[in-house]
């Protein structure tokens, strides 16, 4: 709820309340004036009429003339007297004075009249009513002082408003003579007045000034709530808001502004507490920001990709080089457990520097890309860093090591080709004369020696080794000194087609089965086609010797990412786990008619072709080749 709609609240229910309590407090004492203005009538009455029943009883009665219409008490001993005139007198006691006067009351008082009761009534007309009787026994149970007693209340009569007043009579010695019946002693209540007054004028004005009151006291709410608002809004609202609309600028970001409040109050106080706050706030921001793109930058223009990972391995931040490496975009590696993107089974654990904590890590594995490639890469690890709320951080560095370990190789196969270099110049001099030597001698003896038995399996044997020789030594002279490649567009599938056709004599003559499969029948490569016929051969040929005559090769090609990949599956004899690392060296062969030099020269063209490639074999369940070559060759 907002401040302002709950000031009005506050003040409406206050206001409202204020005046609620001074309208009631009016109300009930405009009552007790309508009551006190009734009661000093009721009284005056009820003393006029003690008065005449005073003076009727201190007279021992009045004797009037016996007219037509005058009523005689029959509850007197001598209601009558004639005179010696022979006029007829009548008596009237107190009690038929009284009784009397409250019978002409209705008709002479206008807004009042009274009657006369009692509990111990002698003429029926005496009878109490409800009201009566609950005073008379309100004051037969009061101990108060005699003439000090009274009972009234407003009363409802035929739907109109009525006071009600009924004070006591008591028996006095004048009383005696014409009630000894009834009276046992002066001073006993005898009965009482009942006065009767109405009070319709006075519930109308009681409306009126209610009504009035009412309306005034709307008006005053109104007016002393829009008052008070008003001042409340001009002293407190109003620089409350600027206060808060500055608070919703700085939620936003936005700290150039100035908070201005004229008060010299507290909130005048709070607002410069605030504007002090305000600069601090901006200036710790800037602060914040200018180490925030300082750590940024450092990080962005970092040599090496840069992670920042969580203890759960969650990736946090990174910067552009390490997803340029990965493949994978910044909001899609902080999805990737850093350790998903690994190869920890080839992980290899490097020794840590000198000076070097116990909370960093040094080692080398393989990154697992988005293109389903795998980079060498060297990991350093920092633990325990605490950045901003997030406590016990890990910074990583990683740096791709694949054109060092391109540079490895190739140093390693520069000094294979440099040694291999230096024995093929000797192989060609001390080694091919000889052999040529060798075979005229050997055709000489075959002709000389034709006839005698047993001599065509010995010089057959002998040819075979001969003819084995010059075939090693020529693939150390084609390895020591390899042809550059000529690239053209040529079809991949072609290509692998007629390198089937060249092994297909030997895979017809066993009980292998060949199947391919071509995602795409036309799909041209820049590459020197030869060559290729070259590594082809070389994969059939060997996964020819591997099946020994029966099982299945099975040839696929598909496209991904610019580039086609080639998969050569067998299903021979497999290649133990140690030994796949060394099946690319030169001279390395299990095979007992193998050069050696096969997958060594594979390995050059594949490499002159910028092609990716990797082995998988499991012993006695086959063998797979996975090669991955552009579409367009890179300049």
């Amino acid at each position: 709820m907002r401040l302002t709609t709950r000031v009005i609240l506050i003040i409406s229910v206050c206001v409202t309340t204020l005046i609620s309590i001074i309208f009631y407090f009016l109300t009930r004492r405009f009552e007790q004036q309508v009551t006190e203005d009734q009661l000093s009538t009721a009284r005056a009455i009820y003393k006029n009429i003690l008065t005449v029943r005073k003076w009727v009883s201190d007279q021992e009665g009045v004797f009037v003339h016996k007219l037509p219409g005058v009523h005689i008490n029959p509850f007197l001993n001598h209601p009558e007297l004639v005179t010696s005139a022979g006029d007829t007198l009548v008596l009237k006691n107190p009690a038929l004075v009284t009784r009397e006067l409250s019978e002409l009351s209705p008709v002479m008082g206008g807004d009042f009249s009274f009657h006369m009761s009692s509990q111990k009534y002698v003429n029926p007309m005496n009878k109490p009513d409800s009201f009566e009787l609950a005073a008379l026994r309100h004051f037969s149970d009061s101990t108060a002082v005699l003439g000090q007693h009274e009972f009234y209340r407003f009363e409802n009569i035929n739907k109109q408003r009525y006071f009600r007043y009924f004070a006591p009579l008591y028996a006095e010695e004048s009383c005696l003579r014409c009630h000894s019946q009834h009276i046992s002693k002066a001073g006993e209540l005898r009965g009482g007045l009942s006065i009767l007054l109405s009070a319709q004028r006075f519930e109308v004005v009681r409306n009126e000034n209610l009504y009035f009151m009412a309306r005034s006291a709307i008006i005053s709410i109104f007016l002393l709530s829009i008052l008070i608002f008003l001042s409340i809004r001009q002293s407190v609202i109003k620089p409350l808001k600027v206060i808060e609309k500055g608070a919703q600028r700085i939620r936003e970001g936005d700290y150039q502004f100035h908070v201005e409040v004229k008060n010299r109050d507290e909130i005048g106080s709070l607002a410069k507490s605030f504007e002090a706050m305000r600069a601090k706030i901006q200036s710790y921001t800037w602060q914040l920001e200018t180490s925030e793109k300082k750590y940024r930058s450092l990080i962005e223009h970092s040599l090496e990709a840069v992670a920042i990972v969580d203890q759960e391995g969650r990736i946090l931040e990174s910067n552009s080089k390490f997803s340029k490496m990965s493949g994978y975009s910044q909001k899609e590696l902080q999805q990737i457990r850093f350790d998903k993107l690994l190869d920890l089974k080839k992980r290899q654990r490097v020794l840590p520097a000198k000076g070097g904590t116990t909370d960093s890590y040094h080692y080398e594995s393989r990154l697992h890309t988005r293109d389903q490639l795998d980079i060498p890469v060297e990991i350093y690890i920092i633990k325990g860093v605490t950045l901003g709320d997030a406590a016990d951080v890990s910074f990583v560095y990683i740096r791709d090591l694949s054109e060092r370990k391109k540079i490895e190789q190739y140093a390693i196969q520069t000094e294979k080709m440099f040694a291999l270099g230096q024995i093929s110049s000797g192989i060609a001099h001390e080694i091919r004369n000889p052999l040529f030597a060798l075979r005229n001698n050997l055709k000489y003896l075959r002709e000389k020696h034709q006839a005698r038995k047993g001599s065509d399996d010995l010089f057959a044997d002998l040819f075979y080794s001969v003819e084995r020789i010059d075939a090693i030594v020529s693939a150390v002279l084609d390895y020591s000194r390899p042809h550059k490649p000529e690239y053209h567009p040529i079809s991949i599938s072609q290509v692998i087609n007629k390198s089937i056709l060249l092994v297909q004599k030997q895979f017809e003559k066993s009980s292998i089965k060949l199947v391919t499969s071509f995602e795409n029948e036309h799909q041209i490569i820049e590459a020197d086609e030869h060559q290729l016929e070259q590594v082809f051969i070389n994969m059939f040929l060997n996964a020819f010797e591997a099946m020994q005559g029966k099982g299945t090769l099975k040839v696929t090609t598909q496209s991904s990412g610019g580039r086609v990949e080639i998969i050569i599956a067998d299903t021979g004899r497999g290649i133990p786990r140690e030994d796949i690392p060394r099946i690319f060296d030169p001279f390395y062969s299990k095979s007992h008619n193998g050069t050696g030099l096969g997958l060594a020269i594979v390995q050059r063209i594949l490499e002159q072709h910028d092609a990716y490639y990797h082995v998988e074999s499991e012993v006695n369940a086959g063998t797979t080749f996975y090669i991955s070559i552009p579409l367009v060759k890179e300049s």
